[in-house]
């Protein structure tokens, strides 16, 4: 059973990832974040498959959340970070936590796809 953790907080791109990952039958439950909060919430309350997040929230930045995480001991399942901003010193930081799938938005929908089928499979090989 598939878990996949969606962090977003324009509601409209939350739910157009969302849709697509239960129209494509990429997961069997879906959650949504709109928060770093409650990003941090749901992540410490279950496991999860994957990861697909906006590196810039209301709140605050991924990259924190993630970086503190990790010093917590906390291992994150393959992260896909979905940004308009990501150049340079930013990337080569997500990169350092263990980043490997960024998409640029706005994104096509199949390369959504794409990315998360690719994250799955090599997650399943991680294991």
């Amino acid at each position: 059973m598939k878990r996949i953790l969606v962090i977003e907080d324009q509601t409209s791109i939350r739910e157009i990832v969302s849709d697509l990952l239960r129209e494509f039958e990429l997961a069997d439950t879906v959650a949504e974040a709109d928060s770093i909060e409650q990003a941090r919430q749901l992540l410490a309350d279950a496991c999860w498959d994957a990861i697909i997040t906006d590196m810039s929230l209301s709140d605050g930045n991924i990259l924190d959340l993630i970086e503190s995480m990790q010093l917590q001991g906390y291992a994150f399942p393959p992260i896909l970070l979905m940004s308009g901003f990501l150049y340079g010193e930013s990337e080569l930081r997500a990169r350092k936590t263990g980043i490997r799938h960024i998409l640029s938005k706005p994104f096509v929908p199949s390369k959504l796809i794409d990315c998360v089928q690719l994250m799955l499979e090599s997650g399943r090989h991680a294991k």
